[in-house]
């Protein structure tokens, strides 16, 4: 059995997923990490007993036994990291979101457009395309189970943070380092999801939004924060979808993760993450014209965990068992529409 050699560019929380993930799945071996400081990279090389550490990741780009890397950096870094990945010839694995704007993104599809022989995957497919829940809902609605979907309400509201969940990622709450808040932090799983079990076919035409910040106080004063922390979005597409989406981390309010797909036979009610109830409630009128409502079970047995599934679906499409779940085209239309759900436009 091939196994793969891996670079790790970024070292923070997501960095130990990674690694943690692919020792498990076993057909790949972490041979280099690439940190910001030379104390968090002994740190790092010691935790994890890899052999090459840098503060230079292009030290990982220059070893040709390295085949693919993995770009954990935060975001307003992936293009200059990505654009030397690739040039290098690795295969990637990008961490989400790809980029924190429109120029980065538009530079970003322009390189990806020019490869062919490389493998890409970005990361928003880790807790939507890659679990049971997508592959039931997906198929309850191709087999016709609820008609012809013509809305879609989701909503999730947090009174937390990004750094509360990461103290170490002050960065997440700065717009020019991020991108964004909670609609492109969490955001991209949202789309990935329900865009996904719509089989990526709607277009966005319209959208009219609102986002709001400011509302978070944060215990310690000195972090210093200009991303969206609450936001509601009514999409319009051109299949005739409707998506009222709303989202928020620092809000004064908690709401439950919660996806409502309504079709014109019935309709679906779910929580989408692996870590909610493992069921789906399908409403839909019999054969006798009598409204009933079922609680169909999903089979979470085999998927271990989110972050472990994305390192074997790397793995798979590193050894061509499997296509990417989210190519970088893809992942784009789903940055441009939170784009224009933070600008408000039209």
């Amino acid at each position: 059995m091939q196994k793969f050699n891996i670079g790790i560019i970024g070292a923070g929380m997501v960095a130990d997923f990674h690694i943690d993930s692919l020792k498990k799945d076993g057909r790949a071996q972490v041979t280099w990490i690439a940190t910001k400081t030379e104390r968090t990279c002994k740190e790092k090389l010691h935790k994890h007993a890899i052999v090459n550490g840098t503060t230079d990741y292009k030290e990982i780009l220059n070893d040709k036994s390295v085949d693919a890397v993995i770009i954990a950096a935060p975001p307003y870094l992936h293009l200059e990291m990505f654009q030397a990945a690739v040039a290098a010839g690795k295969h990637v694995l990008l961490e989400k979101p790809a980029v924190p704007n429109r120029e980065d993104l538009q530079k970003l599809l322009d390189l990806e457009a020019g490869i062919s022989d490389l493998v890409i995957v970005e990361c928003s497919c880790r807790h939507a395309r890659l679990q049971p829940k997508f592959r039931l809902v997906k198929k309850l609605i191709e087999n016709g189970s609820i008609g012809d979907v013509y809305h879609i309400h989701h909503n999730h509201l947090m009174r937390s943070t990004f750094i509360e969940y990461n103290p170490k990622g002050e960065w997440a709450m700065q717009k020019k380092l991020a991108g964004g808040g909670p609609f492109i932090d969490w955001g991209v799983y949202d789309l990935s999801f329900h865009l996904g079990v719509l089989n990526d076919v709607p277009q966005l035409q319209k959208v009219t939004s609102f986002t709001r910040n400011g509302l978070k106080v944060f215990k310690d004063r000195t972090v210093l924060s200009d991303i969206e922390e609450h936001g509601a979005a009514w999409m319009e597409f051109d299949t005739g979808l409707t998506y009222y989406y709303e989202r928020g981390a620092g809000v004064h309010c908690e709401v439950a993760n919660e996806t409502r797909i309504y079709g014109t036979r019935g309709s679906l009610r779910f929580a989408f993450c692996t870590w909610d109830p493992p069921q789906i409630e399908h409403f839909y009128v019999d054969g006798g014209g009598m409204e009933k409502r079922a609680v169909i079970p999903v089979d979470m047995a085999g998927h271990e965990n989110d972050n472990y599934q994305m390192a074997v679906h790397f793995i798979d499409c590193l050894e061509g068992k499997s296509e990417p779940a989210m190519t970088v085209p893809l992942a784009g239309k789903h940055l441009e529409i939170f784009f224009r759900i933070v600008e408000g436009a039209g």
